[in-house]
């Protein structure tokens, strides 16, 4: 997205959501507190394309993002991709946030709408800071819990704070501040769909190789080409989650590969499509969490662009996943095949 076009759907989607949050809030009779209604940073929706970082502070530990010519990154994760519409949703938001209800001054009470300072014991609260480039800061906000429903308004709102004050607020608006950093990076890795797959080969440290294939794209089933003597499929079901395994590939965290990976327990399983890309992944456990890392190739055309584009996105990195996610890569024998009887 061009900076321009961010300023023009930025102030586009302030006026829509301003307008939404706001109208129906019109109600006969209603007085407003001083302030209701007003956006908390007036400013921010003039200097949108202006911001260059977004921090994230909360009780554990922070989230940087920076911005650069390619879009958003992550410093606590070695400069990875950053969900670029999640951060985009972001600022547009706190730019169309508005004050809605005044509440407490307590400080007592702060707990209860997880507003206390991060140095609070327990502190539930998120600290979200805007910067320019010249390092200027642009928003600074302490957020609380969120109200889902609010009555008057489309939207919700959030329990905010700002750190030089004691004045809590009932704002109305969506602000979308969490402290799950997986939630902030891009997480699809790939996205081979199933139909494409023809062939996958799953090679354990320990020697045993299993080969699974399927003979066109139509296909809906696959087979073992080499099934061990004696026995049978237990579930093509089972099987298929292999063919599934790259579709909407995502990770749970990422880092730079920089740690070897013990050759004595990584588990490679190669995929081959019909139009003639290659992925190799690669899976080892470490310290209680499966770690993947990724090899494409492609044969010419297109299935050479495609893979050039995967190699950009994960040449250097290991990813996290899920033990699901791994289970689909690392399959054995004993769990996709049973003794055949007689006859059968």
């Amino acid at each position: 997205m061009s900076p321009k076009t961010f300023v023009v759907l930025s102030i586009l989607t302030v006026v829509a959501l301003g307008a939404a949050v706001l109208a129906p809030g019109l109600n006969q009779g209603y007085q407003p507190a001083a302030g209701a209604g007003d956006r908390v940073f007036p400013k921010l929706i003039d200097r949108a394309n202006d911001v260059a970082a977004v921090v994230i502070e909360h009780a554990k530990g922070r989230i940087t993002l920076i911005k650069n010519d390619d879009g958003w990154t992550m410093n606590e994760r070695d400069g990875y991709n950053a969900r670029q519409v999640r951060v985009q949703r972001t600022i547009l938001g706190l730019a169309q946030l508005r004050f809605w209800e005044p509440k407490t001054r307590n400080k007592e009470k702060f707990d209860k709408l997880e507003l206390q300072n991060l140095d609070a014991k327990d502190a539930k609260s998120k600290v979200i800071k805007l910067f320019d480039e010249g390092g200027v800061v642009l928003v600074d906000l302490i957020v609380g819990k969120r109200r889902p429903s609010l009555p008057g308004t489309t939207t919700g709102g959030v329990y905010i704070r700002k750190p030089d004050s004691d004045q809590t607020w009932l704002a109305a608006g969506i602000t979308d501040v969490t402290e799950d950093m997986k939630n902030w990076l891009e997480r699809k890795i790939l996205n081979i769909g199933f139909s494409r797959v023809k062939n996958i080969v799953i090679r354990h440290p320990d020697g045993e190789t299993i080969n699974i294939s399927k003979p066109t794209e139509k296909a809906e089933v696959f087979k073992i080409d080499n099934m061990p003597p004696g026995k049978k499929l237990i579930s093509p079901v089972e099987l298929g989650s292999a063919g599934r395994a790259l579709n909407n590939f995502q990770l749970d965290d990422v880092r730079k590969d920089e740690i070897p990976f013990d050759a004595a327990i990584t588990i490679t399983t190669d995929f081959t499509t019909f139009d003639g890309l290659s992925i190799k992944t690669m899976v080892a456990k470490q310290d209680g969490a499966h770690w993947l890392k990724i090899q494409a190739t492609g044969t010419a055309g297109d299935a050479s662009i495609k893979a050039d584009a995967i190699t950009a996105r994960t040449k250097g990195w290991a990813f996290k996943i899920s033990d699901y996610a791994a289970s689909n890569l690392t399959m054995r024998f004993k769990n996709l095949v049973e003794d055949a009887k007689a006859g059968s």
